[in-house]
């Protein structure tokens, strides 16, 4: 018995076998398979074949009780989110394709998982920030994730999310941006929305030549840096040289953030420099390196990643594009900024979430400076809201020089007490700080309106009181400390004063008045006349500084128009003495500093209609001299190139369509020097006063703007519509 095989009789001596011989097995040696196989026989072994052991089955682990009500909670949070679960199924979304494989990070995009982005640096950057962002929300006040729904979102994607995880216990647990993960599947990134590229495209061939590349670098911290101050200057140089040497390899973010600089830097050019640089004119190298910024953002997926050096570019496109850009899509493209940046979380500031102290510098700049340009576009597009009334608790940037900032440093440095590279930007957020503050204690700001939630508005007495005191901390906090022989210091000077006249004339605007100003007192229209002419005489100095060319492109982006336009109207009644005198010598010389703007613009609408009103003020001042028996002035060079212009004007182009009670109608026809004595006459009897007919209700100014240019669009638009001409004939 000891020498029978355990296996079937039926299976013969050299009948192969399923299986090892048991010596072989234990000895772990190849097996021949035959009884006997050659190994036992060559060590005179027993050779022995035993069928193998039926493998034992594991205990299954009870399935937990709470798992279906775990499954129909996620269900229903990814229906909330407008992701229906049925479809994740018939596209056979299982965890291999939202799986964040460990080799992907080294070797690209996993084989079965080809609908992901390509980029798993990228994702692990985007990642790490939404998890620092999602922890720093439990040191928050309660009432912050209350009040926002970037704060809910967030916690309800980190809830679903772990219920993802958690719905099955015997497969590997998947990456914590699932859902992340599921847009990505089932969204494109909607850039070509934003900017129409829809596919990514090659830029290498469009960065210009090394040279230029530091050349526009250079323009562009001469002539843009100090005004925006959006990124720190000495880092992104040192990756700008690293870049430049290695144009294949540098990432899309920063690519995006070079084109963007190139584009900021050929606006500032003068148009002489440029072509010079470029070998074509400035429009054509404007419009190209316009075109590339918003490729390269779209190649860095603006609108998917949480990159601040995206956003960056985003800002410093829509900067360098205000004069280029309609306004209304402009103020669009500033709320895609603004969103951007919540979702980075820099409407928070970096000391409630635990941030380094360089990145907390950084993320104020950048946040401040969409508030701030955000508040202008706005204004100019006529919105009239502005992103102030968003919470946030954001601080302002400290009044430090780059020098004192490295992304090494341990903590923030102490603020300078005198001028540094911030003073102007500073000066800008502070005047919107200063609005923010107001509408959350004393004033309501929605809509740039002077008014409280209910009740009457602020006495006159009020609004000069708080003026007042943010003039005294705009004196003592910079203007004492700006060196007027330094360029920066000087426009700081120029611009902060400036933006307290707007402020004033804000609050004593006429339309404040029942009657839009027929009944203001003498000296009121005085005071306003004054403050127009300070603001207009301000923006001429702005020009006349010959230092200042470099920041020329600013200057001319920042036109006192509603001054400018006040100062026309005054210009009507006060046809004589010294703010007369003033009044058109500051006008004459607005006119000579934008001379080239205003002949491309002479066919706008706004152009015509501004002009008609300057041609009747210049026409009283003529009446009021032939009625005094005096010699008529000459015309200065303003209105002469509007007389060539528009020649001479058909009488319904003064004609004020709903004159008040009582007034004699405006004169009949137009020549440069006809009947002066009859239409003087006419002219003494307050013929003019109908142009203070403008219909509309009763509105407060606004005061809602941290670039301080009060818009009062319906205000304007009605004093304009009245005295807008129909120029078809006499246009040249």
């Amino acid at each position: 018995m000891a020498s029978q095989s355990p296996v079937s009789p039926a299976t013969g001596p050299t009948t192969e076998q399923p299986h090892s011989c048991v010596i072989c097995q234990r000895r772990k040696i190849k097996c021949e398979r035959k009884l006997p196989c050659s190994n036992c026989v060559k060590h005179g072994a027993f050779c022995e074949f035993r069928a193998p052991v039926p493998p034992r089955r594991r205990k299954r682990q009870s399935p937990d009780p709470d798992v279906h009500a775990k499954l129909k909670r996620a269900e229903v949070l990814l229906q909330s989110y407008g992701i229906d679960p049925d479809d994740l199924n018939k596209k056979h979304l299982d965890t291999k394709h939202i799986e964040v494989k460990t080799e992907a990070a080294t070797t690209g995009i996993h084989e079965g998982a080809h609908a992901l982005d390509s980029k798993p640096v990228a994702n692990q950057r985007a990642k790490c920030n939404l998890q620092r962002y999602e922890k720093s929300l439990d040191t928050l006040c309660p009432g912050w994730a209350s009040d926002l729904r970037v704060s809910r979102g967030l916690v309800q994607f980190k809830h679903l999310e772990e219920l993802l995880e958690g719905s099955d216990e015997g497969t590997q647990k998947s990456s914590p941006d699932i859902i992340q993960k599921a847009y990505d599947v089932l969204h494109g990134d909607g850039s070509g929305l934003l900017f129409g590229f829809s596919n990514k495209g090659d830029l290498k061939r469009l960065h210009p030549p090394v040279i230029n590349i530091f050349r526009l670098w250079q323009t562009y911290l001469r002539s843009v840096y100090l005004l925006t101050m959006v990124f720190h200057a000495p880092t992104i140089q040192q990756r700008i040289l690293d870049a430049s040497t290695d144009l294949e390899n540098t990432s899309d973010s920063m690519e995006a953030l070079m084109f963007a600089i190139y584009y900021a830097a050929v606006v500032a050019l003068p148009p002489e420099e440029c072509e010079a640089m470029f070998g074509m004119p400035q429009p054509t190298v404007v419009n190209k390196y316009m075109l590339a910024t918003q490729q390269a953002l779209n190649n860095a997926k603006l609108l998917k990643e949480l990159d601040m050096t995206v956003l960056q570019a985003l800002v410093i496109l829509l900067i360098a594009s205000r004069n280029t850009l309609d306004p209304r899509s402009l103020w669009i493209h500033c709320g895609t900024a603004i969103r951007l940046g919540q979702r980075i979380g820099l409407h928070r500031d970096g000391t409630s979430l635990g941030l380094p102290p360089f990145d907390i510098e950084m993320r104020r700049r950048l946040w401040w400076q969409i508030v701030v340009l955000d508040t202008r576009i706005a204004e100019l597009s006529g919105a009239g809201t502005s992103m102030l009334s968003i919470p946030f608790d954001t601080r302002l940037p400290l009044n430090v020089n780059d020098s004192n900032l490295n992304p090494e440093m341990a903590q923030l440095p102490p603020e300078h007490p005198g001028a540094t590279d911030m003073t102007f930007c500073l000066a800008r957020y502070e005047f919107a700080d200063f609005l923010r503050r107001r509408s959350s204690t004393d004033f309501y700001f929605f809509e740039g309106a002077w008014a409280k939630p209910a009740g009457a508005p602020p006495s006159l007495l009020e609004k000069d009181r708080l003026i007042d005191e943010l003039a005294l901390h705009m004196e003592e906090k910079y203007i004492v400390h700006c060196d007027t022989n330094i360029t920066l210091h000087f426009l700081t000077k120029i611009f902060t004063r400036t933006a307290i006249y707007r402020m004033r004339l804000v609050a004593h605007h006429p339309r404040r008045h029942p009657d839009k100003g027929l009944s203001m007192p003498p000296e009121e229209k005085e005071y306003l006349c004054r403050l127009s002419l300070n603001i207009v005489e301000n923006d001429n100095l702005s020009h006349h500084n010959k230092s200042a060319e470099r920041f020329a492109w600013y200057v001319n982006m920042n036109f006192p128009f509603p001054a400018f336009i006040y100062l026309i109207s005054e210009l009507r009644h006060r046809t004589r003495g010294e703010l007369s005198d003033r009044g058109w010598t500051a006008m004459n010389e607005a006119f000579r500093n934008r001379i080239k703007s205003i002949a491309a613009k002479k066919q706008s609408p706004m152009f015509r209609a501004t002009s008609v009103l300057a041609l009747k003020a210049w026409e009283a001042r003529e009446l009021d001299a032939v009625a005094h028996n005096e010699r008529i002035p000459e015309a200065p060079e303003y209105i002469k190139t509007l007389r060539s212009i528009f020649g001479d004007l058909p009488a319904k182009d003064y004609k004020c369509s709903n004159s008040l009670p009582g007034s004699l109608p405006t004169p009949t026809g137009y020549t440069a020097h006809g009947d002066m004595k009859e239409r003087a006459e006419q002219k003494q009897t307050d013929a003019f006063r109908a142009a203070d007919c403008a219909p509309g209700p009763v509105t407060e100014p606004r005061t809602n703007s941290a670039e301080w240019s009060p818009m009062d669009w319906p205000y304007w638009d009605d004093l304009i519509q009245n005295w807008n001409p129909d120029v078809s004939e006499g246009s040249g």
